[in-house]
Formats: C-alpha cells, sequence, structure tokens
C-alpha cells in the first residue's frame, strides 16, 4: 500500500518550475541543505516496477530527466516514452551513464509494479538508469504541480495530460524543459549534455 502523505505547501517549488537488471547505485548520502528551488525537498515516495519503495531524492547528485505517465495509455504515452529514449540515445555514452529517467504514474491505483513492468517490457525498457514508479494520488498532485505537468482523470478511466520531460540538476533543480514528441531539438539535448558534463566536473 502506497502511503498518502499530505501535499507538500512549498510555492517557490511550484513557481519554479526496475526490475531489467541492477538498480542504479544510489548517489552517496549528501547531508547539506537543498536549493530552495531543489524538488528533492517534496515528501515523494515512489514505489518501483520492481516493488520497492524509495525517496524521489534518492536521484540527488545525478542529473535525472522526469517526465509523469500512465501504462494504459494508447495515444501520447507511448510516443512520450519513445520520445526519452530517442533522447537518451542522443548523448554520448560516457554522458548517458551519468544521468537517470524518471517516469512516474499518474494512476497510482491501476499502475502496480506488475503493470510497470508490463509496460517496461512492452517499450523495451531494460537499461536500470531508468526508474518507473508510482506514488499516492496526494503525492502524484504535488509532483505534477512541482513539474508543471497538467493532468485531469476522465470519466472512462483516462487521463488528458501534458507532455512535458523536466531536467533537473542534481541537488534536483528545474533547470530545462521540453513538451516536444516528434523530434527533441537540439536545443534540449545541448542542454541536457551541457548539464552533464558540468556536474560531471
Amino acid at each position: 500500500m502506497i502511503p498518502v502523505r499530505r501535499p507538500f505547501a512549498c510555492a517557490a517549488l511550484v513557481l519554479a518550475l526496475n526490475g531489467g537488471g541492477p538498480a542504479l547505485a544510489a548517489a552517496p548520502p549528501d547531508v547539506s541543505p537543498l536549493p530552495g528551488e531543489s524538488l528533492y525537498q517534496l515528501p515523494v515516495t515512489l514505489e518501483t516496477m520492481a516493488g520497492t519503495t524509495e525517496p524521489f531524492a534518492r536521484h540527488r547528485g545525478r542529473p535525472v530527466l522526469v517526465t509523469m505517465f500512465y501504462t494504459h495509455c494508447a495515444s501520447v504515452c507511448p510516443i512520450l516514452t519513445a520520445e526519452l529514449q530517442r533522447l537518451d540515445s542522443r548523448l554520448p555514452v560516457e554522458q548517458r551513464a551519468r544521468i537517470a529517467v524518471v517516469m512516474v504514474s499518474l494512476d497510482s491505483e491501476a499502475d502496480t509494479p506488475a503493470e510497470l513492468r508490463r509496460f517496461a517490457a512492452e517499450h523495451k525498457i531494460t537499461d536500470p538508469r531508468w526508474t518507473l514508479a508510482r506514488t499516492s494520488p496526494a503525492e502524484v498532485r504535488t509532483l505534477a504541480a512541482a513539474l508543471g505537468i497538467r493532468f485531469k482523470k476522465l470519466p472512462d478511466g483516462s487521463f488528458d495530460h501534458s507532455t512535458t520531460i523536466v531536467l533537473l540538476d542534481a541537488e534536483g533543480v528545474p533547470r530545462d524543459r521540453t513538451s516536444e514528441l516528434l523530434g527533441t531539438s537540439d536545443r534540449f539535448v545541448d542542454a541536457v549534455a551541457t548539464l552533464v558534463r558540468r556536474e560531471s566536473r
């Protein structure tokens, strides 16, 4: 059962806007204070497709590409997933190894770890740098608001939602974003590569 937490109240954050292999090793613990705009201040706990739970802040210490989706989406989510895969593949191998990809479900109830694993297998997601996960309904709303992702559950159980991919730096601060689904711009790819290079020094 996913714990339901109270939404995180931080206007600055809102305004600022695995199962296929061994888990990506967590970054070394960092006890220094987080920047005020860091999304890692959000009290969000993820349940991964491997059935394990981890804080969203587990990825502190490395750049992250994060988006939101749901597994029974028959329209934009497969396209969004393919675009993330294309974006990831455009990075040089050494840079790709230093960035994590996190996809969080909008559908807490239906997207069990088993469903997340099914989706990953269907889309050939096997790289341990990728995390597919769900969280509680309250935390879905919290994370979506902080990422600037709009969504609405429809009467048939599907979701109308924006297709935003957000680039977080090593401290969880949003640094760039894109909503392109038919070929990520060179500008965004360059922004990702530049951030990875800078934070790998």
